[in-house]
């Protein structure tokens, strides 16, 4: 798949196979909550801008996040992105269970709130995430 980067600092990189309809995010290291929602706006502004569907986030390098990126993640983050075309997520979260848990509940929280109009799932194998985003 041919990915061409739209967004790409010291902490996160977003590139986008448009023929596909594909997105593909990766944080490159643990941020703290301003550069979370930097991240994260860039990611809604690419969604916007390139009319992506199916997206995967790699999730590997971040640890637990604070209070405050929780938050603008599970009440702000998901409804921005549900403006988008998107249909599907995939996760693919750390390898520690605490640093997993934490990404889950902001998932699980902002499902809760009803803001997230697409399907997000969680995965720890690259190939699985993949193969159901191609589903």
């Amino acid at each position: 798949m041919p990915f061409e980067i739209k967004y790409e600092s010291d902490f996160y990189r977003i590139e986008v196979d448009a023929a596909n309809t594909l997105l593909r995010a990766t944080w490159l290291r643990n941020v703290n909550d301003r550069e979370m929602i930097t991240g994260g706006t860039k990611l809604f502004e690419v969604c916007c801008d390139t009319k992506v569907e199916r997206a995967i986030a790699y999730m590997q390098a971040l640890g637990a996040l604070n209070p405050e990126a929780k938050e603008w993640m599970s009440t702000k983050f998901y409804k921005l992105l549900s403006l988008t075309p998107l249909k599907k997520l995939a996760r693919i979260l750390p390898s520690s269970l605490f640093h997993r848990l934490s990404l889950e509940s902001v998932v699980t929280r902002a499902e809760a709130l009803g803001v997230t109009k697409f399907t997000v799932k969680n995965f720890v194998d690259q190939d699985q995430a993949l193969e159901w985003l191609v589903e």
